[in-house]
């Protein structure tokens, strides 16, 4: 094993040890591995009772490299100072290093960016390493970034007397007896190599999928290489050709770590209702069974109300056999469901329009009833604001249809025939040139292609008024695949 220092101790590294653990990353199979075992009249010396502290902190710094990553978890904003242009303030921050420490920027800090020390950094609470090559004057690059970065660093501190071990008069040394967390904040005119000069989004699903080798198949998941160098980059700035500062930018090379500190969850007061444990005034009240006093529901199905707060569904009804959604929503789609928090009420029928569930599915159980509506948003002021848009676009046959057929979901507006567009006859001219197509295949052609193919052979004197009128037609499909297509990504 060869030596290593390791953030201000030595450690033994094993060569050729698995998921990146060579140093500065954690102690491989060294000392940072063991943890100390006591015994009866044991002697104990310093390494004994430090030999905890490494295991500790090797551990917490694996955990937090190959669970959480690195990068900034809160705060350490970078702004241009108010009065001296050739500064940056860097506020108060939390970040995690590429190695796994914590450092903690407790207060904000003024970083100079013509002026470094003889270590080449700007800031650093531990003190200058010579205060005789300290501010010294540095040029930057003009015209291209140079990057405010941050590391972790350890100050010794609270120095003791340490006396002499040999026999004797001579004088007691000083010792410092702790080692305080700090950090380094230093400009650097180059990106840290760890840092690609494009900075993509990583894709969320690769947290949680298998991982892939090149050939397509699944493989045992790589531990993320030791990154080669300890800095956090917090902001590219660039300056101007008098040295001042002229952008600050915190979003091309800055990265966070993902924090769940802003999540939590709520307990409220819960009663036994209906067999499910929640808050009486979170029930919507199913109007026709409280008419009738049709007892205790069978189910809640959860949904969520437009303002983000949960709201329970009661399930009064059943499923026949041979029935489709279409039969059980004429027949159970008149019940009016009103929510106590809001007092709105909302008809079953716009509750499942709302989940654009299929007429034609079959349903075998209550289960298959009620499964589309699980987690679904109750957005009934824009159910409402949809459907009054699709009236003044579709004529009666295009609305009836749409209710026959699609239980008035507005998702289904683009299967509906083009004839059924407002003012457009089936036996018109333009009526017989749309035959059988529907709002989306108009839809799916350019304006100019479709009023061209609508005017092809027309005759002469009839040709303004065909061309005319079929840019309407392709107006109104094209708004309507657009007012759908915005309908099913708001409805969720």
């Amino acid at each position: 094993m060869m030596p290593s220092t390791h953030s201000g101790y030595t450690t033994a590294i094993a060569p050729g040890c698995s998921c990146g653990c060579s140093s500065p990353c954690a102690s491989g199979e060294g000392s940072g591995m063991e943890r100390t075992r006591f015994f009866p009249r044991q002697l104990v010396t310093p390494d004994d009772l430090t030999q905890d502290q490494l295991y500790f902190r090797d551990k917490g710094l694996r955990h937090n490299r190959l669970l959480h990553g690195w990068g900034v978890v809160c705060g350490a904003r970078v702004m241009a100072h108010a009065t001296d242009p050739c500064r940056v303030v860097v506020e108060a921050g939390y970040i995690l290093g590429p190695y796994g420490h914590e450092i903690v920027v407790d207060h904000d800090v003024e970083v100079d960016l013509c002026h470094e020390g003889i270590d080449g950094n700007a800031v650093s609470p531990c003190g200058a390493l010579d205060p005789w090559c300290s501010d010294v004057r540095v040029s930057r690059p003009s015209g291209r970034p140079v990057y405010v970065a941050v590391k972790y660093a350890e100050c010794e501190s609270r120095p003791v007397r340490a006396h002499g071990h040999a026999c004797g008069c001579e004088e007691a040394a000083c010792e410092y007896s702790r080692i305080r967390d700090s950090f380094a904040i230093r400009v650097l005119n180059d990106l840290p190599s760890c840092y690609p000069s494009s900075m993509p989004q990583p894709n969320i699903d690769d947290a949680v999928r298998c991982a892939m080798n090149a050939q397509g198949q699944v493989t045992a998941r790589a531990c993320p290489p030791c990154p080669p160098e300890p800095w956090v980059v917090l902001a590219d700035v660039t300056l101007n050709n008098e040295g001042r500062v002229q952008t600050v930018d915190c979003f091309s090379h800055r990265r966070y770590v993902v924090s769940f500190a802003d999540y939590y969850f709520l307990c409220r007061p819960r009663t036994g209702v209906g067999g499910v444990g929640v808050r009486e005034s979170d029930i919507l009240i199913d109007r026709q069974a409280q008419a009738t006093g049709g007892g205790p529901a069978r189910m809640m199905i959860a949904l969520t109300r437009a303002e983000g707060t949960t709201a329970y569904l009661p399930i009064h009804f059943d499923v026949q056999p041979g029935e489709t959604m279409a039969s059980l929503i004429a027949r159970e789609g008149s019940r009016e469901m009103l929510d106590p928090e809001t007092n709105q009420v909302t008809r079953l029928a716009d509750i499942y329009a709302m989940a654009a569930v299929s007429p034609a599915t079959a349903l075998t159980t209550i289960t298959d009833a009620v499964t589309p509506l699980q987690g679904l948003r109750l957005r009934l002021a824009d159910l409402q604001a949809v459907r009054t848009r699709l009236e003044a676009l579709f004529d009666s046959s295009g609305t009836q249809r749409l209710a026959d057929e699609h239980a008035n979901a507005p998702a289904a507006a683009p299967t509906l025939p083009a004839t059924t567009v407002r003012g457009v006859s089936s036996t018109s001219q333009l009526g017989r040139r749309l035959g059988s197509m529907t709002v989306g295949d108009v839809a799916a052609l350019s304006r100019t292609e479709f009023i061209d193919r609508m005017a092809e052979g027309v005759a002469a004197n009839q040709q303004a008024a065909v061309r005319t009128r079929a840019g309407e037609v392709w107006d109104a499909t094209s708004e309507t695949v657009t007012l759908t297509a915005t309908w099913r990504t708001r409805r969720g």
